[in-house]
């Protein structure tokens, strides 16, 4: 269970990072998303995510739903392991 709830803690952190980063320009602006088509780059902390702010106002995801769905299976099997692991060492005590 140590080990499941570990590398779901670092897939998670991971996860996360990659989502919040995604339209930052960061080193190489023209890898971002937003580059090249006049929007700029918004990021949001929890939940993570990367947006693109168009000319009219409208903020657009640049992350797909298979990268939220990535982060949010890992954060949740963080939150379940120490659930588990207590429930686990209870049983065998009683």
């Amino acid at each position: 269970m140590l080990a499941v709830f570990v590398l779901a803690g670092w897939l998670t952190v991971f996860a996360g990072w990659f989502l919040w980063q995604r339209a930052q320009p960061g080193l190489m602006p023209d890898t971002s998303p937003c580059h090249g088509i006049s929007a700029a780059p918004v990021s949001r902390y929890f939940p993570p995510d990367s947006f693109c702010r168009h000319a009219d106002g409208e903020l657009r995801t640049v992350n797909g739903p298979d990268a939220r769905f990535v982060f949010w299976t890992a954060a949740g099997t963080t939150v379940a392991m120490p659930i588990a692991a207590a429930v686990a060492r209870r049983r065998r005590q009683a």
